[in-house]
């Protein structure tokens, strides 16, 4: 059994080779480009991780996390920010923002995959039973 991951980003390349490589490392993986459809996913599915780019149009990641952090408040820990551009990203952030994973693009595979599994084992057991974990 694998740990799902959700990759929100709106760049398609960046969106695709996230996917191929957290497959391979057999993770199971969605992805949305916008925040509208990742929100109607994050309604029917469930996530063990989700990695979320700051920098999207018409609605930005830190929003939508807040968005996140209220509708499924569970999410709260297991959200990974990314960005480009991580000092303008974080200017004016809430507490709460500056204390999310963070990984700066471009990143390596190690801090990738290191930053999904430290959020992944911060979860309850009784939490990842629910998602079909061991």
């Amino acid at each position: 059994m694998s740990y799902r991951v959700l990759i929100i980003d709106d760049e398609p390349a960046v969106r695709s080779a996230l996917e191929r490589t957290l497959r391979y490392f057999g993770y199971s993986v969605a992805s949305a480009g916008a925040a509208d459809s990742a929100y109607e996913i994050l309604g029917h599915e469930k996530f063990d991780a989700i990695l979320l780019d700051i920098r999207m149009p018409l609605m930005s990641g830190d929003t939508l996390y807040l968005a996140i952090a209220r509708r499924w408040p569970e999410l709260r820990n297991r959200i990974i920010l990314m960005s480009g551009d991580p000092e303008s990203a974080s200017a004016g952030w809430s507490t709460e923002l500056k204390s999310c994973p963070f990984l700066a693009k471009p990143f390596t595979l190690e801090k990738l995959t290191q930053a999904i599994a430290a959020v992944v084992r911060e979860q309850p057991a009784d939490i990842r039973r629910s998602n079909g974990q061991a």
